[in-house]
């Protein structure tokens, strides 16, 4: 039970950091001096998030897709560094 609750906990910090990047990146990109972008990656027809700058305003948008994808991200790569440590933990032992 607590390795699903770590799992979990992990993911949801992937989700976080999504939502903490698509909602700063915006003002990172009118510091450096962009005026005119719009970003919406999409994948298997979702879009993963939206950004808009013109001028001087800025819009973006995180959307569901992207954070369960975040999140199942966050869970993969826990699990596989939970496979990675286990296997070196095995091969110090012999």
């Amino acid at each position: 039970m607590i390795k699903i609750l770590k799992s979990m906990s992990n993911g949801i910090v992937f989700a976080f950091l999504y939502l903490l990047v698509v909602f700063i990146s915006p003002i990172f990109l009118m510091l450096l001096g962009y005026t005119n972008i719009l970003s919406s990656p999409a994948l298997f027809g979702e879009y993963l998030y939206l950004i808009e700058i013109k001028d001087q305003t800025f819009s973006s948008e995180a959307t569901v897709f992207g954070c369960i994808l975040s999140f199942v991200v966050g869970l993969t790569i826990h699990f596989f560094l939970n496979l990675l440590i286990a296997s070196f933990k095995k091969g110090e032992s012999r």
